[in-house]
């Protein structure tokens, strides 16, 4: 490790940059003053103590709802969902009515209570300490609840989210060479999305070709024959020509003129076969917390190279 420095040798921003590398969540802290509502976004969270519960929070001293807060003997930590990032951002801002047109529940000394968060304490003011440039405020807990949703993390700048679960909550048999590699984890999520679309063109007839193709087309208008080649060779067919003139051949598509369209029989095919894919991604998004699946086309398009 290199000598520490100096405080006063101590780059502001870099020093910044580096707290980023730690992950944090992301709270609202509300509470009520002057017959208000007042609240904003912090991720300066932490536990303190279980018995009693106690948690802690800091506000910049420079921070204009500092006042309020010292005066305020309630307030309450929303742990926000991920897929409150909007919330988070709306909280963040000054000179703007933060609680417009949201629900809001009421709590002791009538502060607000905010929904749908992944979990929420509140708390009675307990201290309150000075830490350089923050006043650090310290609650005992008397009452919080929890929803069990995916929570909204801040790392780097950005914010990100949770994928629940580790190796204690892995199936049998994925601890071995097929759960290590990213490959075998792959190909069996692409089995169980896609058996059921497998399932139903092999039963009528077509090709795995048959199916890129249609899908590759969609329901839009006509591409050329060499942009439709190069997105087949893309998604991995090894003879994208050869497909193609099949697929020509039963009637799917009409490549005359250079470009590619769909035939009312590819259409009517392609409809029904997207029908099928819709279900099965919505049996797939039902066993996912909100905001997983964003995060999952997220990563598998990083994957890809997209």
């Amino acid at each position: 490790m290199p000598n520490a420095a100096a405080p006063s040798d101590i780059d502001p921003r870099a020093f910044r940059d580096a707290l980023g590398s730690f992950v944090t969540g992301v709270t609202i802290v509300t509470t009520r003053g002057d017959g208000a509502d007042i609240g904003l976004t912090a991720n300066s969270f932490n536990s303190v103590s279980l018995e009693p519960p106690m948690v802690l929070w800091s506000l910049a001293l420079s921070s204009s709802n500092l006042p309020a807060f010292r005066q305020a003997p309630w307030w309450a930590v929303h742990i926000l969902a991920s897929e409150q990032e909007a919330l988070s951002a709306r909280f963040a801002q000054k000179g703007i009515d933060k609680f417009a047109g949201l629900a809001v529940s009421r709590g002791p000394g009538d502060i607000p209570l905010l929904d749908g968060c992944a979990a929420r304490f509140i708390c009675r003011s307990a201290y309150e300490y000075e830490g350089g440039d923050h006043a650090i405020f310290v609650g005992q807990v008397l009452e919080f609840d929890q929803e069990g949703r995916t929570p909204l993390v801040y790392h780097q700048g950005r914010y990100a989210g949770v994928i629940p679960g580790g190796a204690e909550a892995a199936p049998p048999g994925s601890q071995g060479t097929n759960g290590h590699f990213l490959g075998h984890l792959l190909g069996r999520a692409h089995a169980q999305a896609f058996g059921d679309v497998r399932r139903e063109y092999r039963g009528r007839g077509l090709s795995s070709a048959d199916y890129t193709l249609l899908t590759l087309l969609g329901l839009g208008d006509s591409c050329a024959l060499p942009e439709l080649l190069a997105a087949a060779e893309r998604a991995g067919l090894d003879a994208p020509g050869d497909a193609v003139a099949q697929a020509a051949e039963r009637g799917l598509i009409d490549t005359r003129g250079g470009r590619a369209r769909m035939t009312e029989a590819g259409r009517r095919e392609a409809v029904e076969l997207i029908a099928v894919a819709e279900s099965s991604q919505m049996r797939i998004e039902s066993r996912l917390a909100p905001g997983e699946m964003t995060m999952l086309r997220h990563l598998l398009q990083r994957v890809i190279g997209d």
